[in-house]
């Protein structure tokens, strides 16, 4: 028998849950889109509206009344918002929100009035999602508590066993 036996056997693999947390959890940055059925909802909802508003900006974009006013053709984000650089002596003729302008003051960055109601949707749903997030991982930590003892026993089992190995590898 192995003398180290003893301290595998004490290992716990607690398989059911470590498939989970690997189901739900991509990274450390990253949840995956059906680690539950109201996330896998609201990222497609996020999806579809920045679809929409994708479209609605183009229109505007490539429209022959806006080209004129534009600075560049190119949508930018401006405090997580969709805008257009407009030249300022336009500012007056382009409706929407102002949300920046740049340093020489020369080109605003303005959100069309048009997509305003979008943009706010996308913030909405952006706000469901982090719930869903904190929902889901408040569930998994639940799951994860209840078998606190078993972690603890791993941990230690661990500790011991690198520490051997430490041994070995230093001998």
């Amino acid at each position: 028998a192995d003398v180290l036996d003893p301290y595998f056997e004490q290992l716990q693999p607690l398989t059911e849950i470590n498939n989970e947390l690997k189901r739900c959890i991509i990274s450390e940055e990253e949840i995956a889109d059906d680690a539950t059925p109201g996330l896998k909802s609201v990222r497609r909802a996020i999806k579809n509206t920045q679809a929409q508003l994708q479209n609605q900006l183009n229109s505007i974009l490539n429209s022959s009344s806006t080209r004129p006013m534009l600075q560049d053709a190119v949508i930018t984000m401006r405090n997580g918002r969709y805008c257009l650089p407009i030249k300022s002596e336009y500012k007056g003729q382009f409706q929407g929100m102002l949300h920046d302008q740049s340093s020489t003051g020369s080109t605003l960055f303005i959100e069309p009035i048009a997509i305003v109601k979008l943009n706010n949707e996308i913030r909405e749903l952006e706000i469901q999602e982090q719930a869903e997030i904190e929902k889901l991982l408040a569930t998994l930590s639940e799951t994860v508590a209840v078998h606190i003892e078993e972690l603890k026993a791993n941990i230690n089992a661990l500790i011991q066993l690198d520490f051997i190995f430490a041994k070995a590898a230093y001998a």
